[in-house]
């Protein structure tokens, strides 16, 4: 199929919303954030995605615009697949159908998992959920701990669960006072207790 290969540097946009929908996306390398705009100029980051997840509109069919915007949270490289071409492939490549519906499995489940650290009142167990999704999905095992290995200030987190920067500065702070985090670097977090943070992540 013909793939159009780009390179993003970090907050580098990728599309947003509005513009026409007729591409799906790959993530070959780095990671990139999804999020939609509210309220101005403020940011709900939906999800981040490592090297390896699709992204865009999930359907085959190019219908409209895009829902929500995309943005390079590091230094990324995305291929892109036209909509009509990759749909003309898929009728003569069955291992590229079941791969696809994996992709939009997982898909769903991303939305499921960001919708649901929303639900809590508080700040502090929306902080912990988001903190433990991303060390999930983009944590690099070491000898201190879990490190999320991207760049992440505290706005970007403040965006992930729609709060402002001061408050989770306060918990971010709190949590490293009780021992379940500690900064390392330039915007790079080390888990001390996941254990701990998932029982405040499992409160309300």
């Amino acid at each position: 199929m013909p793939v159009a290969e780009r390179r993003f540097e970090a907050e580098e946009t990728i599309y947003i919303r509005g513009d026409p929908d007729r591409h799906l996306y790959f993530v070959t390398k780095g990671v990139i954030k999804l999020y939609k705009s509210y309220g101005g100029h403020r940011e709900a980051i939906v999800t981040m995605l490592e090297e390896g997840n699709v992204f865009g509109e999930p359907k085959l069919h190019s219908e409209g615009v895009h829902r929500d915007s995309a943005e390079a949270a590091s230094a990324c490289q995305v291929a892109a697949v036209g909509k009509a071409v990759l749909e003309q492939h898929l009728r003569h490549d069955s291992r590229c159908v079941l791969a696809l519906l994996i992709a939009y499995a997982r898909w769903v489940q991303r939305h499921e998992r960001a919708m649901e650290r929303l639900v809590p009142r508080d700040i502090r167990p929306r902080l912990a959920a988001s903190l433990l999704e991303l060390a999930d999905r983009l944590g690099e095992p070491t000898e201190g701990g879990v490190v999320i290995g991207v760049h992440l200030i505290h706005q970007t987190l403040a965006d992930m669960v729609v709060s402002s920067r001061v408050g989770v500065s306060k918990e971010m702070g709190r949590f490293r006072r009780e021992g379940l985090i500690t900064p390392r670097g330039r915007g790079r977090i080390v888990f001390l207790d996941e254990a701990r943070l998932s029982e405040i992540a499992q409160s309300r």
